[in-house]
């Protein structure tokens, strides 16, 4: 079992136990909100920032990376110029780290295509090799963004049902079901990390700690990762 895996598997049962916790504390009425309004929450920030990933990215990013490279391998007259001249204008891309972009393949898959026209070359690129990074980094980025605010929102709301608890009916209970929906809200927070991970596993950042196989070699987490963001997820 890998150490980072452990590590996966202990920051899940803690983030549950410190849910279950909170929630008793804090008591049905407002727990039970938060755990419906995160879910509202989660589907809301991963619509809004897939929208504004390929929105960003279609309008802004990808015509200055097209633009960058073409003019990079105008000149180029065999494969080695042509990686050469690609790797270049990565590099030259303002905010955006070159550690990030994987051209191992690049020349295999570019063998044939010297003498095509160039933009054909830097189109082929663009898409193969820079969107896959560029647009997970942008979708984490606008998840965050958009959870935080409407999580905000989620807990403004449910402060405002702390009445709730002085009903003698449900003050009785108050306790043990807060703690029940503390379960709820444990396994959303673990839903929230999971998509974030996977965003980061997409974009190929660090793989020797944000990875897969390491989260497959785990027993608890990876029951939460894989049931939202692997092929049968059910989001």
């Amino acid at each position: 079992m890998n150490f980072v895996s452990i590590i996966y598997d202990a920051l899940a049962i803690f983030i549950v136990i410190n849910c279950i916790k909170k929630g008793a504390k804090n008591g049905f009425a407002k727990t039970a909100i938060q755990a419906i309004g995160y879910i509202f929450a989660i589907v809301a920030a991963l619509v809004i920032s897939r929208i504004c990933a390929s929105l960003i990215y279609t309008t802004a990013i990808e015509p200055m990376v097209i633009e960058k490279m073409k003019s990079s391998i105008a000149n180029a007259v065999d494969t080695e110029s042509v990686i050469n001249g690609l790797t270049e204008a990565v590099e030259s891309l303002p905010a955006i780290s070159y550690f990030l972009f994987d051209f191992s393949s690049a020349a295999e898959n570019l063998i044939n295509s010297v003498g095509l026209d160039y933009s054909e070359i830097a189109a082929s690129v663009e898409e193969s090799v820079v969107r896959p990074v560029v647009e997970p980094i942008l979708e984490t980025l606008f998840f965050a963004a958009a959870l935080i605010i409407l999580a905000t929102v989620v807990s403004f709301i449910a402060k405002g049902s702390k009445f709730v608890n002085d009903v003698p009916i449900i003050g009785g209970f108050n306790s043990f079901f807060g703690g029940v929906f503390g379960i709820a809200n444990g396994i959303l927070e673990l839903c929230i990390g999971a998509f974030i991970l996977d965003f980061i596993i997409s974009a190929g950042i660090f793989p020797e700690y944000f990875s897969e196989e390491i989260i497959s070699e785990g027993f608890v987490f990876k029951r939460i990762y894989f049931a939202v963001c692997g092929n049968n997820a059910l989001i």
